[in-house]
């Protein structure tokens, strides 16, 4: 049996109770504010390694880059998962099973990840080769995964245990792990290149950190007696329903990390073939950088509605999940615009700053700003939308919204423009990817919006929803138990 804990009720929660435009507000600001120690992190990674190690050193960041996408996938599916089903088994008073998806969803990423990471560490050498390493970085990039691999199950259950934490209602101590995990990540990292000269392989302990010290995140757990989870040796047994429901609704999430790893093996190939280590280089700076940056803005709105949604679906209130799917969208879309169109308009300055002393490499970076960043705020549109349905358990809407951008309508816009145009297809392949991924997750918003209000109008007729409660209270209520 597992432990009992102290669990609040449901009419306790501020995941029910709190106006949802703040409340939206609050945890994405919360969970940005360890993001920004995050996007600091990668900055100076950046101006370490551009100027530490030079252009190898940055093409070798876009060849391992996707290596780092699988541990975002790997992490954010399991957490995500393992959060949308213990949150929707909280907003419906459920909290002995909320405590069991927990415990479950911890022992399978354990399990998984050390069986994943011993076989990939046993191929590092033809895994390099897969992922585009030159013959002048393929020594290092191995040596690079090997050493990756050595954190790669606490940086997935560091990850799992941050997405509960906000489920748990403390996003400021994910938060807090993340400037931790930043800083002492970056001071590895520049001792690594500067004071031991130890090259590129040994950053792959740095890359290990950042989000492996998130696996502090079990403390709390562990020793808090307030927190709604706790991790169980009952749990190393799995239940395959349990751990069926995680993966389905984790899903979503790994398939837009891992269309996103796929997008970035697929065009590092086309850049190598077509153009060189200098285009491989500016790509680094761009994806591995400036569009990472953005992205963890795009995570940062993904994170803070998760437990929101998962809890008000459990709770069947449909009235603040329409008001989340409007806030969320208009709010990222406008947090995204503004920060592309900063991107776009020094675009040199950025990129001297992470190319170092290359005028030649710095004109080429900055020249492909624009065709990456013009459409991306629309792109990142199915990136919020996917995660809104993931949480509610709409798993397969998510997953269509997920994959859309990258590989549905990016590789193939790629193969198809270089064919025709070359090189600077491949690079102006991303905006009308971008616009079709915005078209395809306004559309089915719009028409999650209209089966929310019909459901909401449908508990009103039929007497479930209480009757002190109606859509427009300020401050909404859970639904009487």
């Amino acid at each position: 049996m597992d432990d009992p804990l102290i669990e609040p009720e449901p009419a306790e929660r501020e995941l029910g109770t709190a106006p949802v435009k703040s409340l939206f507000a609050r945890y994405t600001a919360i969970t940005l504010a360890g993001m920004l120690a995050q996007m600091a992190m990668v900055v100076l990674e950046g101006l370490i390694i551009g100027n530490g190690l030079g252009p190898l050193g940055l093409a070798s960041v876009t060849v391992i880059l996707p290596l780092e996408l699988l541990n975002l996938a790997l992490g954010g599916a399991l957490g995500m998962g393992t959060a949308a089903a213990a949150g929707r088994r909280l907003g419906s008073g459920d909290a002995a099973g909320a405590q069991r998806v927990f415990t479950q969803g911890f022992w399978l990423a354990a399990y998984t990840l050390v069986a994943l990471s011993a076989t990939i560490a046993l191929f590092a050498p033809y895994i390099a080769t897969l992922l585009g390493a030159t013959p002048d970085i393929h020594d290092d990039v191995t040596a690079f995964i090997r050493l990756l691999m050595c954190f790669y199950p606490f940086c997935t259950l560091g990850q799992l245990l941050c997405a509960l934490l906000r489920t748990d209602e403390k996003p400021s101590l994910a938060s807090a792990l993340a400037v931790i995990a930043s800083a002492m990540s970056l001071a590895w990292l520049y001792v690594c290149v500067y004071v031991l000269n130890l090259g590129f392989a040994a950053t792959g302990a740095y890359y290990g950190m950042t989000t492996g010290l998130w696996f502090l995140a079990i403390l709390r757990f562990q020793f808090s007696k307030r927190s709604s989870f706790r991790v169980t040796l009952s749990g190393m047994r799995l239940s395959r329903d349990v751990c069926g429901a995680i993966i389905w609704q984790g899903l979503p999430l790994f398939l837009v990390q891992a269309a996103s790893l796929l997008y970035t093996v697929v065009i590092n190939n086309y850049l190598g073939s077509l153009g060189g280590d200098g285009d491989l280089a500016a790509f680094a700076v761009i994806n591995g950088y400036v569009v990472y940056l953005l992205n963890m803005l795009c995570l940062s709105a993904t994170y803070g509605l998760q437990p929101i949604a998962s809890f008000n679906c459990g709770a069947r209130r449909h009235d603040r999940l329409r008001e989340l799917v409007r806030t969320s969208m208009v709010g990222s879309f406008s947090l995204l615009t503004a920060a592309c169109a900063l991107a776009i308009a020094f675009a040199t300055p950025i990129s001297a700053f992470f190319a170092g002393d290359d005028p030649d490499l710095v004109a080429l970076t900055a020249s492909h700003f624009l065709p990456l960043l013009v459409c991306a705020p629309f792109g990142f549109l199915a990136q919020i939308a996917s995660a809104y349905f993931q949480a509610v358990g709409r798993e397969r809407t998510s997953i269509v919204l997920g994959v859309c951008r990258y590989l549905l309508f990016a590789i193939p816009l790629i193969a198809t423009m270089a064919n025709a145009f070359g090189i600077r297809g491949v690079w102006w392949a991303q905006p009308p990817a971008d616009l079709l991924a915005a078209a395809l997750a306004i559309a089915l918003c719009a028409r999650e919006m209209a089966r929310l209000k019909r459901e909401e109008a449908d508990l009103d007729l039929h007497g479930e929803r209480p009757l002190h409660e109606t859509p427009s209270d300020d401050v909404a209520r859970p639904p009487e138990m």
